[in-house]
């Protein structure tokens, strides 16, 4: 998903990042816990930005408000480049940075000019954050620490807060996993605008990858996000036998990690060219765009993966 923002080459040994986060403390070191455990978990995590998408057009109180504003439809490039963007710059830098307090800033006066109701804002704090870890647990190449999971906890309370929510995630993951199932069984339902967004986000995440790899990436895509959501979406669950091929997929992409800092493609930097190919600042993400900075570009033209 996102390049670890910490310093060191601390990958040339494997474990090298699990050993340090096995130093750290979830409570105060939940920025750097976070920042390693992206980066050791890279490669299976490129559903996440796709799967909060879609949580999001599943539940009718948030897929109302975004199918109002259009971006979904008419925007779509834009709105998930943004929206990556704001998310690498917050796990790169925290909250304490000028640039971390500016993204988070720019997010919560977005979120303000809508009713969005608290439970909501919890909701997508932990659907975040869990479905990382279920990607990490299932796939990843070394066990997930509770030090990770701590940690990641914490630092997505911050965010959600951050966010505009007015209150923090729960307790421990336990408590969140029960919140999510428990809004998922009685906030998810079908509404005809779920389906027009899904479809759009389907067609634009799969078109990220090399095109003789689409259907594969449609496959995964649908097949690793819970089905309840893809039901509420409209859209049809992968079968028995494109769920199994989905998940040898997964543990084969899962192959590749840990991959050292610094190695590999720039994901971010080919991810924001999608939308700003002349380059852009943190004053250009969101809505709010000066002319001619930003262009949609159609998802064929993705050939590069950098989700």
């Amino acid at each position: 998903m996102l390049k670890s923002r910490t310093s060191g080459d601390r990958t040339k040994n494997r474990t090298a990042r699990l050993r340090r986060l096995e130093q750290l403390d979830p409570q105060k070191d939940y920025l750097e816990i976070s920042q390693l455990f992206f980066a050791d978990f890279r490669s299976v995590l490129v559903a996440l930005p796709f799967a909060g998408f879609m949580t999001t057009f599943a539940a009718p109180r948030m897929s109302r408000i975004l199918f109002s504003t259009g971006e979904i439809e008419h925007r779509f490039t834009k709105r998930a480049v943004d929206t990556s963007l704001f998310a690498s710059i917050l796990i790169g830098q925290g909250f304490g940075t000028e640039q971390g307090r500016e993204a988070a800033r720019r997010v919560n006066n977005l979120h303000k000019q809508y009713d969005i109701h608290q439970d909501d804002f919890v909701l997508v704090g932990c659907d975040t954050p869990l479905f990382a870890l279920e990607m990490a647990e299932r796939y990843g190449w070394r066990p997930v620490t509770d030090i990770e999971r701590k940690g990641l906890r914490v630092f997505f309370s911050h965010q959600a807060r951050a966010f505009g929510s007015r209150r923090p995630l729960p307790d421990t993951i336990a408590q969140m996993r029960q919140l999510v199932s428990d809004y998922f069984d009685t906030q998810l339902d079908f509404e005809p605008q779920n389906t027009k967004m899904a479809k759009v986000a389907l067609h634009w995440y799969a078109g990220l990858a090399p095109k003789p790899l689409r259907p594969l990436l449609r496959t995964i895509l649908l097949s690793v996000i819970d089905p309840r959501v893809v039901r509420a979406c409209g859209l049809a669950v992968p079968g028995k036998t494109a769920r199994l091929v989905a998940n040898v997929a997964m543990k084969v992409m899962g192959r590749r990690d840990p991959i050292p800092d610094g190695e590999g493609p720039d994901e971010m930097a080919d991810l924001a060219r999608l939308a700003y190919p002349n380059g852009y600042d943190i004053g250009m993400l969101g809505p709010v765009c000066p002319a001619g900075r930003a262009r949609e570009t159609p998802a064929t033209e993705a050939v590069a993966s950098p989700v």
